[in-house]
């Protein structure tokens, strides 16, 4: 997880803490009506350390729990796109309910077709750690196809696969063949449309991409399509294990 800075402008954790604009905190703030470890601060610019609680009209809040980021695990339907807008389809923040949504990000991309876990987060440096190329995190998947998938595929993905269309060859990906048309494919790269290419090669087209797994973490079986739920820190671990 991220860490944040030793201290922060007490309009900004009052902000955070409870869904405020940074104008709305600093007349608050100016109003006499928050209170830092049980003192009254006027001042919106006043510097809050990490040890500091906060109250607001009586309702109380620590430091940490004022910048704490957001980790969910999303299991992603059809139709919706991973971006921040668009102006022609629905986007997956559009799924939540939360308070400040519009800071939550999605951490890489999955396919408008593509269903599964996907990591929604407002915490930037999580996001670029999951994206990283250099981290390899293993993202499974499993692909039902529109012919049977023949055995000499198996090496073919793991030797890395040349697409026409791009410049250099794919990174080893597993593949394990679940039965005729249906198999789980590992990859540790997530390249523009990666699995689809793979089968592309071998004439094979992907009618149905479900990503189960990120790293250690399962998609949760409880979550229907749309749904959503916060991940603990032991969770988020598992994605880089």
């Amino acid at each position: 997880m991220s860490k944040i800075s030793k201290k922060q402008r007490l309009d900004k954790c009052i902000s955070h803490a409870f869904s405020l604009s940074r104008n709305a905190s600093f007349a608050l703030i100016k109003q006499g009506r928050v209170l830092v470890d049980n003192v009254v601060i006027t001042d919106p610019t006043f510097k809050v350390s990490t040890e500091s609680n906060l109250s607001l009209d009586d309702f109380d809040v620590s430091f940490d729990d004022a910048f704490k980021k957001r980790v969910f695990m999303l299991n992603k339907p059809r139709d919706f796109i991973c971006a921040d807008r668009d102006k022609n389809h629905r986007i997956v923040i559009d799924l939540f309910s939360e308070n400040k949504k519009e800071d939550l990000h999605c951490a890489g991309r999955l396919d408008i077709d593509t269903t599964g876990l996907l990591i929604v987060t407002d915490d930037g440096n999580l996001i670029h750690e999951i994206t990283s190329p250099k981290k390899d995190i293993l993202k499974t998947y499993i692909a039902v196809v529109d012919k049977d998938i023949p055995e000499s595929a198996i090496l073919k993905f793991k030797n890395g696969i040349k697409h026409p269309d791009e410049k250099k060859r794919y990174k080893s990906a597993t593949l394990n063949i679940l039965s005729n048309r249906c198999a789980e494919v590992i990859v540790s790269e997530g390249r523009f449309h990666e699995v689809k290419r793979l089968f592309e090669v071998i004439n094979i087209n992907v009618l149905e991409l479900t990503r189960t797994k990120i790293g250690s973490l399962e998609l949760d079986e409880n979550l229907e399509e749309g749904e959503y739920r916060e991940l603990s820190l032991e969770e988020i671990d598992l994605i880089f294990s």
